[in-house]
């Protein structure tokens, strides 16, 4: 006769929180991406499939193999950007001054996107920095990881001084 293992207690706890997990996660699983919605006037429901999450390969990179070029180079950003820079003039009027850093995104084409303050001033400075961000010409050559084209996350700071 053969002789059958009783199980202990602690598997039969183990087992009886395990499986109700394991139906929860194929659950989730199968539904995931999609949105139930009422159909029309006879109140049935349908599901709806919803726009992908965004893939690595649309993440920026924060850290590339060859970053993007502007045309002319780092000194010719700065140039730009101080030469298309209007002092707001109520931040003049109020002596206001500093450094607000701006991080944006060099897309695959080489246009700007995506413009965000990481150090705020003043919303009158921070709005003149993203609205002189926002007219950046196109850069030269996108930022490129492996040898392929990637957005990449580009950070500037516009200092504010008056003299």
């Amino acid at each position: 006769m053969k002789r059958e293992k009783k199980l202990s207690t602690l598997t039969r706890v183990t087992l009886a929180l395990l499986i109700p997990v394991a139906a929860t996660f194929v659950f989730v699983g199968a539904s995931y991406g999609k949105t139930i919605q009422p159909r029309s006037e006879r109140g049935e429901a349908t599901a709806v499939q919803q726009d992908p999450q965004p893939t690595k390969k649309d993440i920026p990179f924060v850290q590339v193999d060859e970053m993007p070029v502007f045309p002319g180079g780092d000194a010719a950003i700065l140039k730009y950007i101080a030469e298309n820079t209007v002092y707001p003039e109520a931040a003049k009027k109020n002596g206001i001054t500093g450094k607000v850093i701006v991080r944006f995104i060099v897309e695959k084409d080489c246009s700007v996107s995506e413009t965000t303050i990481l150090q705020s001033v003043n919303p009158e400075l921070d709005a003149e920095s993203v609205r002189v961000i926002k007219t950046l010409p196109k850069f030269e050559k996108p930022a490129k990881n492996d040898g392929v084209a990637v957005r990449c996350f580009y950070m500037l700071p516009i200092t504010f001084s008056l003299k």
